[in-house]
């Protein structure tokens, strides 16, 4: 307590010149340090927003939209009726029912 009095004595005879200075002091600290204080939560965000946007969907190569993803599922579970495993006995029945689609077109 006796330092924050002893504090408060100097401030009170210093020249006002000085004390103007002081206050600019305190205001450029204050602005530096909000200052970075808001950029590194502007990083953050910035860095939030870049690993939850929406990724496109892809099949090898080819990019597909949602809707075309969720069709093609809907598609891949009319396939396998059994269960929740693809077997290489639905990829070749699929395979088939390409090619004789493929082969009906002109």
């Amino acid at each position: 307590m006796d330092e924050l009095k002893l504090l408060i004595e100097m401030v009170a005879h210093l020249p006002s010149l000085m004390v103007w200075v002081l206050v600019g002091y305190l205001v450029y600290k204050v602005a530096v340090i909000g200052s970075i204080y808001g950029v590194i939560r502007l990083l953050i965000c910035k860095v939030h927003d870049w690993k939850t946007q929406p990724r496109p969907m892809k099949i090898g190569a080819k990019v597909i939209d949602e809707a075309t993803a969720d069709a093609l599922q809907v598609q891949l579970l009319r396939l396998n009726r059994i269960g929740n495993y693809i077997h290489m006995s639905d990829v070749l029945a699929l395979s088939q029912a390409l090619d004789a689609h493929l082969a009906k077109k002109p």
